[in-house]
């Protein structure tokens, strides 16, 4: 990916998030949606944008609905926002690596939650003897008196 395109996609990024989050006023569009990341091809004549919306697969599949019926406006607004001779044609995807990172914490928890238990019964296991020599100082060598 060229330079060019890095800042072009980095641009539209930042302009579709603003532009769905200040100016379009859909009710399927739900208030936690967030444009993740946009990747234009060479010939910038297309641009994937994935979208992350916080919600049930039913949100997204709304959303997505949403984005695409606004797609045509969007495309207008960004020709007056940002400086290229021809916009992009938008096709939106949905972005779920939010809810794995989500899904994955989760299961990190349980694992840290499993292994805290298992540490307690081996701790509560291995209590120490009346007569374990480190508990109770005596080294077990006959002293000299």
């Amino acid at each position: 990916m060229t330079r060019r395109n890095e800042r072009v996609n980095h641009t539209l990024q930042r302009e579709l998030g603003a532009l769905i989050a200040g100016e379009l006023k859909d009710p399927r569009l739900p208030d936690m949606t967030s444009v993740t990341a946009v990747v234009c091809s060479a010939d910038l004549s297309e641009a994937r944008v994935s979208v992350s919306v916080l919600g049930s697969a039913e949100k997204r599949v709304q959303a997505l609905a949403a984005l695409e019926s606004a797609a045509g406006m969007l495309r207008h607004a960004l020709a007056g926002r940002v400086r290229m001779r021809h916009v992009p044609r938008l096709q939106f995807l949905t972005d779920t690596t939010i809810e794995k990172a989500s899904g994955m914490l989760q299961l990190m928890d349980q694992v840290a939650a499993e292994d805290r238990a298992r540490a307690a019964r081996l701790t509560s296991s291995h209590a120490p003897s009346s007569h374990d020599p480190a508990q109770t100082g005596d080294s077990g060598e006959a002293t000299k008196d």
